[in-house]
């Protein structure tokens, strides 16, 4: 998994806004899109990205998120990520990436679950 991307899991632990912001504008492409089950649109700015991230530091004091499984398809990456709370409790997701050749996201889709059948 490119480290890219790992880095920007990372972010979700960091509590300066200005650290946070600094390394995002290194891991993700001039051009991206961002979404979530929880963003209410799709980002495209990272003002707004990093903006965006703080609001779980801020709801969820000392929660990380960890990259925990990856895969890949012709360029394609299948990301699960662990979202652990400062209380032990842990939600996966996982995301679709799209990087340019420098290995920087230009698309991340994020679902919550691992899409299991009901």
């Amino acid at each position: 998994m490119p480290d890219y991307v790992t880095a920007f899991f990372a972010t979700w632990a960091e509590a300066d806004a200005d650290t946070r912001s600094a390394t995002l504008a290194d891991i993700m492409a001039e051009n991206f899109s961002y979404c979530d089950p929880n963003a209410p649109e799709t980002i495209s700015d990272l003002d707004a990205l990093s903006s965006y991230i703080g609001m779980f530091t801020q709801y969820a004091p000392g929660a990380t998120a960890q990259v925990v499984r990856t895969s890949e398809t012709k360029g394609h990456h299948r990301v699960t990520v662990a979202f652990r709370m400062a209380d032990g409790k842990e939600q996966l997701g996982q995301y679709f990436v799209e990087l340019d050749a420098d290995g920087r996201a230009t698309r991340m889709v994020g679902f919550a679950g691992l899409g299991e059948p009901e």
